[in-house]
């Protein structure tokens, strides 16, 4: 089984050359990794953003990947969406310190400033009862032991695989994990069994 894992990254993403090059590296474990660029700032609506992120993950499969997403802050709320909406296709979910349940504790300013932020976090809302007991199983959520910009509560998905890492800070927590906790969290994704192996 051959794996493409996409990357998307939080808000404040118009400069994502780091981030860039540190997913170049997930190469190296044996999976095709591309970077799915959100512009959340860009004014556009998070619908036209969120159908290219379907017409691509529906290529990937088409041109015979497994396709899993990798998600830090912002972007975990699309993943979460994307695997409501593909949940036969897509392989598994990977959320770093990532914003799932936190809708009605963000700041109005970030919504004013990231509408397309909003709307994705309203459609998860919806989405979120849709994933089962068996797709949650293939979620893993990674949180930093101290994050005050994405809180515990924000993050924990009951019935996923949740875990804590020893780091401080929200963006700490975000380029440790990208880097060096890339290789525990590709093997994850790797050993899971295929989709129709699964019953959901």
């Amino acid at each position: 089984m051959k794996h493409a894992v996409i990357y998307i990254p939080g808000l404040g993403d118009a400069r994502v050359s780091g981030q860039l090059l540190a997913i170049k590296t997930w190469n190296w474990y044996g999976v095709h990794a591309e970077l799915f660029q959100k512009n959340w700032i860009d004014g556009e609506r998070f619908e036209p953003k969120f159908l290219r992120l379907l017409s691509r993950i529906d290529e990937l499969v088409e041109q015979g990947y497994a396709v899993s997403i990798v998600a830090v802050s912002a972007g975990a709320s699309a993943a979460i969406n994307a695997y409501a909406a593909r949940p036969d296709t897509i392989h598994s979910v990977v959320c770093i310190a990532g914003e799932i349940n936190g809708r009605d504790r963000m700041h109005p300013s970030v919504y004013q400033k990231n509408p397309a932020f909003r709307d994705s976090m309203h459609m998860i809302e919806a989405s979120l009862p849709r994933i089962t007991p068996a797709m949650r199983r293939r979620i893993l959520s990674r949180r930093g032991a101290l994050d005050i910009s994405v809180t515990a509560k924000d993050s924990i998905l009951p019935g996923a695989i949740n875990q804590v890492v020893p780091t401080m800070g929200h963006a700490i927590t975000i380029a440790t994990q990208i880097l060096f906790g890339a290789p525990s969290f590709i093997q994850f994704i790797k050993h899971l069994p295929a989709r129709n192996v699964d019953s959901i």
